[in-house]
């Protein structure tokens, strides 16, 4: 594994992460990967903090039945913001139990309730119908300031919401993405060269899980609810926290959405996190680094209820 002057932490987190995994590849087939990242989550999960509880349900969308899960903090004062909350996976893993421990800790730390939507996944479906789910799903449970929040391919499915919602009554109040998948592969952005080869995540897994979401379709690289990058307008989108890993292809990607953001007007905000890469999430109780960023996510959604 080339160092890309990686901490000590970050390298025993890699390691492990790819030992329970049996080297987690898109070299396999989708039923191994979905097998592999199951065994991921299981190994890196944690207790809910003290005050949180969940309870699953269904809403109904276009495509059917939606599956979501609702996160309660008791706490004296309710707040009348949330968080919705879509799960990364490159389109093809993920679920609610793949990021069930991190919804519960970011209630505790933002000290808002919390939906989390389980959307379909390719190869099985196919782009729009991820979106089209988080859209229903959004809709159905919105009320009061509701701030996206969205890994990976869930803040894929974010900027992409928040693009096809921007100029409606229910736009979301915020949006905080963490290492978002934004379309810079498209652009040909100085990671994907820089960080073609990265650890948990490389530029040729971009390209194969961008493939993995059109199926056979034309890939549609200039539709902004496909590659949020390639948006002719990027006025009205709500106020912007994008967290990028260093070393990451996708680290360009949040850079140059929250330039376009302010370009245009708008409020948007880059955190990169030196020293860390795709999926650090999962370390923040091993690395002090990860640790530190998942503090900081916290803070980011907390602060879009204080103003």
């Amino acid at each position: 594994m080339t160092d890309f002057n990686l901490d000590a932490e970050i390298k025993a987190f890699i390691k492990e992460y790819l030992k329970i995994s049996n080297n987690l590849s898109t070299d396999t087939s989708v039923e191994q990967q979905r097998e592999a990242y199951e065994k991921i989550c299981q190994h890196f999960c944690y207790p809910y903090p003290d005050g949180v509880t969940s309870q699953d349900s269904l809403v109904e969308g276009r495509h059917g039945s939606i599956k979501i899960r609702r996160y309660s903090y008791r706490q004296q004062e309710q707040s009348a913001a949330q968080i919705i909350f879509l799960h990364g996976g490159g389109f093809i893993v993920g679920s609610l139990d793949s990021h069930d421990d991190v919804c519960a800790e970011l209630c505790a730390a933002s000290g808002l309730n919390a939906v989390s939507i389980d959307y379909r996944l390719s190869p099985e479906y196919i782009h729009p119908i991820h979106l089209n789910d988080v859209t229903d799903a959004y809709l159905a449970v919105q009320k009061g300031r509701s701030i996206i929040v969205g890994i990976s391919a869930g803040a894929t499915l974010a900027a992409a919401l928040c693009h096809r919602l921007k100029h409606g009554p229910q736009k979301p109040a915020g949006q905080v993405l963490i290492y978002p998948s934004l379309g810079g592969d498209h652009f040909e952005l100085e990671s994907y060269r820089s960080n073609a080869h990265a650890p948990l995540l490389s530029s040729e897994d971009i390209q194969f899980y961008r493939e993995a979401r059109c199926g056979d379709q034309e890939m549609p690289l200039n539709d902004p609810e496909f590659y949020p990058l390639s948006a002719e307008g990027f006025d009205g989108l709500p106020r912007t926290v994008a967290f990028s890993a260093d070393v990451d292809p996708l680290r360009d990607d949040a850079a140059l959405y929250v330039e376009q953001i302010n370009r245009a007007g708008g409020e948007a905000e880059l955190v990169n996190e030196m020293g860390l890469v795709h999926d650090y999430i999962r370390a923040r109780h091993v690395s002090k680094k990860a640790g530190d960023s998942f503090r900081r996510i916290g803070e980011a959604i907390k602060n879009f209820t204080d103003n």
